[in-house]
């Protein structure tokens, strides 16, 4: 008896496992049918009817099955009823929680028949298995295009609601403790790199508030307070470690030092800028001052007028570039202090880094400040380089962006900015870049957003805008919406609403 009952409790959880998970993954992959309804209070329904009738149909002598049918919706009808009725924060109405039934109904009706055409086909043909295998594939594949071409649709009329949803998914995930932000970042990729990861998601969201303040001004005064616990977030003992490991002495108890420091800092002086210039206080001017004070001075005691990242490491020029714009934006606040400096990288940039095969700026430098030989323009470095360079010169960012496009930039069914311009590379693995799926960069293409959006190149954004949603897909839940690959990579998500919010 008790084996009985074991074996009926193994079947009825795999039962409700299978069809579940079935029920969520449709549901997934056609949100044109069910928009902002996927919820958690829309999944706990579906486990929750999907659990009942596994349950009865296991239960229920197999001669009865078909007369009581009914019971398990009668019963989940009434929890249905209560907790619309006692719960204010329930976001499923009465009605839709009826029809939810439906739904797994049909789910199971489709597959049913499915299963059994599946079957004469293995018996009819010799290569019955693979014309199923392709025909589900295929089936999988519709849905999803169906999927992209309605998101693609809705994108001009509802993009103000897309940003929105997005922002508060990574508010979420971002305005919480400095050791949860570093939790967020994969720990695969090791102490450095969470770091860097966690730093440049805060920097970003806050880049991403900034644009959002200007679009809808009626989301200014929150944002300033969100951009205020990421900076508090950045100034973390937990979040600077990352650099103080690497410089061995922390970079803000070293102001007055002559080590780097320069992406920490510059990253941080970006973000008291950003909310300094939707309206926050001065609470961080002092600090302000003293960052760029200290960045001013150690990129004018270096003779290539270039800070390394890290010591020992080559000079990264998107990183070089964060400092330029914080100096740069300082000097618009300032009657135009450290302008000079800014000028004097930006004629060395133009007159000795630029690339002679490409025309681009190089992607490192020596700490010399000479360029390495034989070392490729990176389209990833590039992109995120066009973008920064929007805050300090329009006319070199116009140049090096369409120069960038006519080089990398590549059309085709799923379009994108290629990783190399001279040389294929189908698949391959890059920190920095992302995973390189025939020759398109992931990074690249979304740090090409920023550029593209703020010189209203609209077909490129759209395109770009198109590949984010074949490749990531858009989740919504809760009322909130994200990429599925923010589950693997948070920053990703922070960096493409930064840049689609880049408007001139």
């Amino acid at each position: 008896m008790l084996d009985d009952f074991i074996v009926s409790m193994i079947v009825s959880t795999w039962r409700i496992c299978k069809w579940f998970f079935l029920q969520i993954l449709l549901m997934y992959l056609m949100p044109y049918l069910w928009n902002n309804h996927f919820n958690g209070e829309n999944i706990c329904l579906i486990l929750f009817y999907t659990t009942l009738y596994a349950i009865y149909w296991e239960a229920v002598p197999k001669d009865k099955k078909w007369n009581w049918l009914s019971l398990p919706y009668f019963v989940y009808s009434c929890i249905a009823i209560l907790l619309c009725s006692l719960l204010k924060t329930w976001n499923v109405s009465v009605w839709y929680s009826f029809l939810l039934p439906i739904y797994g109904a049909m789910c199971v009706i489709l597959i049913k028949i499915c299963r059994k055409q599946f079957r004469r086909i293995h018996k009819k043909y010799r290569f019955g298995k693979m014309l199923t295998y392709t025909a589900i594939l295929l089936f999988f594949v519709t849905l999803k295009s169906i999927s992209v071409s309605w998101e693609c649709s809705k994108r001009n009329s509802f993009e103000k609601e897309d940003i929105l949803a997005r922002k508060d998914y990574l508010l979420d995930k971002l305005i919480v403790s400095p050791q949860a932000v570093l939790n967020e970042m994969p720990t695969s990729i090791g102490t450095q790199f969470q770091g860097e990861w966690a730093l440049y998601s805060c920097s970003m969201l806050s880049a991403a508030l900034v644009n959002i303040s200007q679009l809808y001004p009626e989301t200014k005064a929150e944002n300033i307070q969100h951009i205020d616990s990421l900076i508090n977030i950045v100034m973390s003992q937990e979040l600077r470690y990352y650099d103080t490991m690497r410089w061995n002495e922390d970079p803000l108890e070293s102001l007055d030092g002559d080590e780097s420091h320069i992406s920490y800092l510059s990253h941080l002086a970006w973000m008291i800028y950003g909310y300094k210039q939707i309206g926050g206080n001065s609470k961080y001017d002092k600090l302000l001052s003293s960052l760029c004070s200290t960045m001013n001075r150690r990129l004018l005691n270096r003779s290539s007028l270039n800070l390394p990242t890290y010591p020992g490491e080559a000079i990264y020029i998107p990183d070089m570039l964060v400092a330029i714009v914080a100096l740069n934006q300082y000097a618009d606040i300032n009657n135009g202090k450290y302008r000079s400096t800014v000028k004097k990288w930006v004629k060395r940039a133009q007159k000795e880094w630029i690339d002679d095969k490409t025309g681009l700026l190089v992607s490192f430098l020596q700490e010399n400040g000479n360029q390495y030989e034989e070392v490729p323009v990176k389209g990833s470095y590039s992109a995120l380089n066009c973008y920064y360079l929007t805050f300090i010169d329009e006319t070199f960012a116009k140049q090096q962006y369409e120069t960038l496009k006519s080089l990398f930039w590549k059309d085709g069914a799923i379009p994108g900015l290629k990783e190399y311009y001279d040389r294929t590379c189908y698949l391959g693995l890059d920190i920095d870049a992302g995973p390189i799926l025939f020759e398109l960069s992931p990074s690249g293409t979304a740090f090409m957003t920023g550029a593209a959006t703020y010189f209203d190149d609209l077909k490129t954004r759209n395109d770009i805008l198109t590949t984010a949603e074949i490749a990531g897909h858009t989740v919504r839940l809760n009322g909130k919406r994200h990429y599925l690959l923010a589950n693997v990579a948070l920053v990703g998500e922070a960096i493409m609403l930064a840049m689609r919010t880049h408007f001139r």
